[in-house]
Parts: structure tokens; C-alpha cells; sequence
């Protein structure tokens, strides 16, 4: 056993070597990383997510479909963690990831078929999972991904000896193991479990994928099932009356009610809207696939002229782009209406986080509060550019009178900082981690008190505007107001504090 796991090691690091197992791109390392760290919170996954416009957009438009049916709108970045959960934002992250890489290793447009193919099975998947209510469906997205991933990894990498061990599955009927083994001295079970290690996969993915007993077979069947119907429209398998009936009646009986094909596939592929994005499909294109599934010859993927599996998906930049004033004009909307209905303190005050960190173009951002003794301000929330970096890193003394933090606190004005100032910010671990130019910051205001600061800073050599100094004031006085019509909510929320 030893000897077999050395030599499924040994095929892996060749697969990636030769860049034929793709990547997972920094931000997913970071999630990951975060999701799995004690004491994390929303607004520390969010940090790490704001950084990708393209996941940033797929996160929102998550959280915003019918299949959760929010009570309101969700147009934050740390609204959509919080209402998904880690997990779920972890599975959406790790499977966009994953096949963005798939598709830019492609050699051939056999093997883009392949991971294109593998997106549809695992939209499949999910779609399925959604419909029997299993409570994490964006697992068994990325397990229908990845369920082919060795398979495909061995075609990219060793094209003619894949083909000996798929005409020894195909023709001698031998299973993946005895096959693998056969042509690759590894057991296939073996390079799943080296690609369950290498993705930290979540545990109902890696079950699946490693095909454990123990999950139950109602998961594994879907998956089959959800691949089955994939490699029919992509012309790996044939479609036609008999084929699409036999699926029906198997997913009748495992659903216990009626099931049509047809019906499952337009209404997956039309609420998906990275069936758009990706695969440039819209209804009508979707309508003439089934259409030429159902009569059974060719390649139904293919027959839709504007399908275009070959090329790398296009992230959307909407959020890089956008004009600040305009985005800046969006989240004051926003936390206008949190103060009149008296949302939650810690969701106005994330919302404040973001709202900066977009607008005021990639700045390092620390919402601080007092002690309750007040004679500590320190870090409650970050969002920025350093994974090193936590909120408790800011941290000073109200004794360092000269600070400019601490004049603006003292002031309950505005203030501003600039490297060239020759000023102290008296912030030792801020000054380790960051070679900060310049910043400013806002006293938050509660009851004509202080009770804490916003301070944004930047590692550029682009000063803060007055316009940018406007918006952060405008913002903070948001969040002030929020403070003083939540009396209650802000002693319970202030006394959480550490001393």
C-alpha cells in the first residue's frame, strides 16, 4: 500500500509539473486558509474576496438566486458570507477556481470538451442536490467537477497510454483500478486521494470523489447520474427517445416523482447564469441542444452554433471598473437604509468596511473601538491587501498624546497623516507589516463621545483626496447615527470589548 501511495505521489508531481493539474489561485488558498482559522468572522473572509472582481460578482450572484430566495436584496461582499456560510463560499470559490485552471491548461479541444463537459456534470449535480434539499449542494458542485479530474489530468498528461487504460475500461469492461493499475502501476483510487490532499477538499467532496460507502449511495448516484447526462450532451455518450427515458425513470425512482429530462436540463442550464458567462448560451441555445439530444445523433453541445467551450471564461470586472462616485453613491444608499431600519450594528459597520475598501481604491482599512476602560483604541475589523496582517495589529495608547490618531479622537475632527509629516502614528505593528505613505481617519461619534475610529491607509504614493476625505466622513457619520438609534445594541455591542 506504501508503495502504490509513493508512486500516485510520484504521477501527481509529474501532472503538475507539467502544469496539467491546475493551480488553486492565491485568493482560493487564502480562503481556504481563512475558513479554517479559530475565531474568524464574515468580514475576514470578505477581505480576501473583494480582491477578485470575477469571484466577487459570483459570490453575489449566488446569494441573490432564486434557490435561496433572500428576504432582501444582497449587495455586500459580507452580507453574501454571512447569509452562504464559510463552507458554501469556500465550495463556490474552490470550484470557479478550479475550472478557470482546468480550461487554461487545455492542449487540445478534446480535452476543453472534457472540462467543459465536467462544469455541466457538476451543474448537474447541484441542481439535483438542490432538488432532494441536501444542505450543501455547492459541495456536490465541485465534487460533479471533479469527479473526472484524475481522468483527465492522466489525458493531459500521458494522451496514448489514457488511451490504453479508457479501451480497457471500454472493452474489457475493467474497472478504473484494475485499469489504472494496469497501465500506470497506481490505482486510481490512490490519485484521488493525492488530489483530495493536495485541494484541502471539503469532506462530503472528497467522499464522493474517493467513493466511501459510508456517504450513502443516493449522493454517489446523483453524480453518476448528473455525468451520464453530460457526456450524452457533449456527444460522448448517445442521446435519443430510449436513453432519455431510461434517465427518467431512474430519477423517478430515486426522486418519487416524475422526472423529464428535458424539463431538468432547460430549467438548470437557463437559472444558471454562468451557462451565459461562460458557455455563451441563452435559451433559445439551450432549447436547440435538447432538442438535438432528444433526437438522439450528433453532438447536441456542438449543433449550438455559439457554444464556445474552448475558450477561458471571461471574469466579470463590473466591481474593478466601476466609476467610484458612482459606487460610492450606492453604498451611502445603503447605509441610509440600514440606519432607518436598524440593522444589525455589526452588519452596518462591515458594510463601512467595504464600502471604503472599494471606493478608495485598494487601501488598507481597520474599523477601531476604545476599551471599555478607554485607554486602548483597538482593531475590530480589517480588510486590505496583507494576509499577514489582522485587525488587532492596530493598536496605541491614548497616552501618545502627539499621535495624530489620538488628536483626532481628542479633536472629534478629521485627521490626516503623511510620511513626509515626520509625525509618530505610534502603531509598532502596523509600521512592521506596512510601509504606509499616507492616511486618514474619522472619529465615530455616539452621543457627542468618541467611541471609536476609522482609519484608512495607503501604501502608494497617491495622497488622499478631498473628495475620498468626504466620502470617509460621510460614511462614519452613517455609522455614528446607526450607533445613537440602536442605544440598547450599542452598550451590549461596546461591552463585547475586550479590556
Amino acid at each position: 500500500m506504501n508503495n502504490l501511495q509513493n508512486k500516485a505521489k510520484s504521477l501527481i508531481s509529474e501532472m503538475r509539473s507539467c502544469g496539467n493539474l491546475p493551480a488553486l489561485s492565491e485568493n482560493v488558498r487564502d480562503i481556504s486558509k481563512v475558513a479554517r482559522m479559530k475565531n474568524t468572522c464574515a468580514i475576514d473572509l470578505a477581505s480576501v474576496i473583494m480582491r477578485d472582481p470575477g469571484l466577487s460578482s459570483n459570490i453575489l450572484a449566488e446569494a441573490n438566486s432564486s434557490y435561496y430566495s433572500a428576504r432582501y436584496p444582497i449587495k455586500t461582499i459580507t452580507m453574501a458570507v454571512t447569509f452562504l456560510g464559510f463552507e458554501r463560499v469556500y465550495s463556490i470559490a474552490l470550484g470557479l477556481s478550479l475550472f478557470n485552471q482546468t480550461m487554461k491548461s487545455a492542449k487540445s479541444q478534446k480535452l476543453s470538451h472534457l472540462y467543459a463537459s465536467s462544469y455541466f456534470s457538476g451543474t448537474f449535480a447541484m441542481s439535483f442536490a438542490r432538488g432532494m434539499n441536501h444542505p450543501q449542494s455547492e459541495e456536490i458542485f465541485v465534487a460533479g467537477l471533479l469527479f473526472r479530474l484524475p481522468w483527465i489530468a492522466l489525458a493531459n498528461t500521458f494522451p496514448q497510454k489514457f488511451q490504453e487504460m479508457e479501451k480497457l475500461i471500454r472493452t474489457n469492461s475493467f474497472s478504473y483500478d484494475k485499469a489504472c493499475l494496469k497501465v500506470f502501476d497506481v490505482e486510481y483510487q490512490e490519485l484521488c486521494l493525492g488530489l483530495v490532499e493536495i485541494y484541502h477538499l471539503p469532506p462530503n467532496v472528497a467522499d464522493v470523489i474517493l467513493g466511501k460507502p459510508e456517504i450513502g449511495g443516493q449522493i454517489a448516484t446523483i453524480i453518476r447520474e448528473a455525468g451520464n447526462i453530460s457526456n450524452m450532451l457533449f456527444g460522448d455518450k448517445l442521446g435519443g427517445a430510449e436513453a432519455i427515458s431510461e434517465v427518467n425513470q431512474r430519477m423517478t425512482d430515486l426522486f418519487k416523482r416524475n422526472f423529464s429530462l428535458p424539463d431538468f436540463i432547460k430549467e438548470t442550464c437557463n437559472t444558471d447564469p454562468n451557462m451565459t458567462r461562460f458557455f455563451k448560451l441563452d435559451k433559445s441555445d439551450v432549447d436547440m441542444m435538447v432538442n438535438a439530444l432528444e433526437w438522439g445523433k450528433g453532438n447536441p453541445v456542438l449543433i449550438t452554433a455559439r457554444m464556445s467551450y474552448d475558450a477561458q471564461p471571461e471574469a466579470k470586472n463590473v466591481q474593478e471598473n466601476e466609476d467610484p462616485e458612482r459606487l460610492v453613491g450606492h453604498f451611502l444608499t445603503e447605509l441610509i437604509m440600514g440606519c432607518r431600519k436598524n440593522t444589525d450594528l455589526n452588519q452596518m459597520l462591515m458594510m463601512a468596511q467595504e464600502a471604503l475598501y472599494k471606493c478608495l481604491k485598494s487601501p488598507e482599512v481597520f474599523t477601531c473601538f476604545f476599551n471599555r476602560q478607554k485607554t486602548i483604541l483597538s482593531g475590530r475589523f480589517y480588510v486590505g491587501n496583507r494576509m499577514d496582517l489582522s485587525a488587532e495589529d492596530f493598536f496605541i495608547n491614548v497616552n501618545h498624546s502627539d499621535s495624530p490618531v489620538i488628536i483626532s479622537l481628542q479633536t472629534q475632527k478629521q485627521g490626516c497623516w503623511e510620511i513626509l509629516s515626520n509625525q509618530s502614528l505610534h502603531l509598532p505593528a502596523l509600521k512592521r507589516h506596512l510601509n504606509l505613505k499616507s492616511a486618514i481617519f474619522s472619529p465615530v461619534m455616539v452621543l457627542g463621545k468618541a467611541i471609536g475610529l476609522y482609519f484608512v491607509g495607503r501604501t502608494n504614493d497617491t495622497p488622499f483626496n478631498d473628495r475620498e476625505k468626504l466620502w470617509l466622513e460621510q460614511i462614519v457619520s452613517y455609522i455614528s447615527t446607526a450607533f445613537e438609534t440602536s442605544r440598547k445594541t450599542s452598550s451590549e455591542f461596546m461591552s463585547q470589548e475586550s479590556t
